[in-house]
């Protein structure tokens, strides 16, 4: 067998050797291959986890601060909203001090008037005595005592002193112990007064200074709110204008909430309200069937002891006497009916004919209002004058529960009525038109809050 060709066995001998060296190289390289490759790798997706769950959080946080920064803002307003009717306040108690200083004034005036007048009618007495060549006597003791009431001790001792010069002396007397008793009351009120002014001017201070702080407080809590919507918008990969309205409504939500809760508060008292009416009605209509059950047992009781007389004295029988009749009960007195026509219209015209307008702490308009300015003013237009503060508004108006309201009616909130700290004008339907606080304007809103009174207030 002949051999092969030289060129071609070392052409063999090269894709051998080739071969060879490549399934060499492969075990190779296949050792130091991933031999499943993962893009991202677990580490890069528990880092993503990690950082959107430190978001989640933090975007959870600055919506929490948010929402405390509502808080405080309300807070801030109300406290500032109080104080401003806690000066209205004064000022209603400042009037009245005022008048009845005045009133107390004109009574100590006519008083003196009227000493004066007696003790002039003295002197000329004794001067027509004098005239008349006669001796002043026991006048003169009037004419050199110190006062009336010492001159009446003396001249009870002298007996020349006539019946009419006696009736004299004791007008004079009393007059004076009148004129005295009202001076020192008119001091008194007086005294009142300036007291009244001075808690006038200090609440005016108080109202100033929370007006003041509201204002401020208002400003650092919306440039802090501005920047947590600010990084809210780059945690969330938004813009600014979004988690704005995100912002507001979460707010809006929140509110609605404490309005529903607190709508369903009053829903509550006025089923316990019926259902204590409907309890009394009850015992009530029980009262007056035992009642009628006990004449009905007396009346028998009288028919049986009338036969058996009638029975034992056949002819002696007495006329049947007639039973009197039951008194009517009388009917629990509902509050009294909203009033109609042009007046309430009036009223409501006029409420909504200031929406926009600003909030003014004692604002009476027509610029600005504060609450129980703008229910004042409203109510008269249709000729009845209430007071501007909420808690005498509560006393000038009959009581009417929430779930009985009428427009024209007055809402309360606060604590009680007589230091309610604010108030609004029923419109219907759960809205009324508010002046709300600083830095706000006149508008329409729910009635439903936490501080809700349960009776609003009806113009008589």
């Amino acid at each position: 067998m002949r051999s092969a060709h030289p060129g071609r066995r070392a052409v063999r001998l090269a894709v051998a050797t080739s071969l060879c060296g490549a399934l060499m190289v492969t075990p190779a390289l296949s050792a130091f291959a991933d031999p499943d490759p993962v893009y991202p790798s677990q580490h890069q997706v528990d880092t993503a986890k990690a950082a959107a769950a430190s978001t989640a959080q933090r975007v959870a946080a600055l919506d929490a601060r948010y929402a405390a920064a509502n808080a405080s803002l309300a807070e801030v307003q109300m406290r500032a909203a109080a104080a401003a009717e806690a000066f209205n306040g004064a000022q209603y108690e400042l009037g009245k001090k005022r008048a009845a200083a005045q009133a107390a004034g004109e009574r100590a005036a006519s008083a003196q008037r009227q000493a004066d007048a007696a003790s002039t009618e003295v002197r000329q007495y004794a001067a027509a005595v004098y005239q008349q060549g006669g001796s002043l006597g026991d006048l003169e003791a009037f004419l050199s005592s110190k006062g009336p009431q010492e001159l009446l001790d003396r001249a009870s001792s002298l007996e020349a002193v006539g019946a009419a010069r006696n009736r004299t002396l004791q007008r004079a007397s009393a007059t004076s112990v009148v004129a005295d008793t009202m001076r020192r009351q008119a001091a008194q009120a007086e005294a009142q007064q300036l007291a009244a002014k001075q808690r006038a001017e200090q609440a005016r201070s108080a109202a100033q200074a929370q007006a003041d702080a509201a204002v401020a407080a208002t400003a650092r809590i919306q440039n802090e709110q501005q920047a947590m919507t600010a990084e809210l918008a780059k945690l969330r990969n938004t813009s600014v204008a979004l988690e704005r309205e995100r912002q507001d409504g979460l707010r809006a939500a929140a509110e609605a909430r404490a309005a529903a809760a607190a709508a369903a508060e009053q829903a509550r008292l006025a089923a316990a309200r019926a259902a204590a009416a409907r309890t009394a009605a009850a015992r009530q209509a029980a009262a007056r069937a035992r009642q009628e059950a006990a004449r009905q047992a007396a009346a028998a009781r009288a028919a049986a002891e009338a036969a058996r007389r009638a029975a034992t004295h056949p002819t002696t029988r007495p006329s049947p006497r007639p039973q009197p009749k039951p008194k009517p009960q009388p009917k629990p007195t509902p509050p009294p009916p909203p009033s109609t026509g042009g007046g309430v219209s009036a009223v409501l015209s006029y409420a909504r004919a200031q929406i926009g307008k600003p909030y003014q702490w004692g604002g009476t308009g027509p610029d600005s209002f504060d609450c129980s300015g703008l229910t004042m003013m409203a109510w008269r237009q249709a000729g009845v004058y209430l007071s501007h503060y909420t808690g005498a508004q509560w006393s000038e108006t009959d009581r009417v529960p929430i779930s009985d309201l009428q427009p024209g009616d007055l809402v309360f909130y606060g604590s009680s009525g007589e230091s309610s700290h604010h108030m609004g004008l029923y419109v219907g339907g759960g809205r009324m038109i508010e002046a709300p606080y600083t830095g706000a304007s006149v508008r329409e809103a729910d009635i439903y809050r936490s501080d809700l009174l349960p009776y609003g207030g009806r113009v008589r």
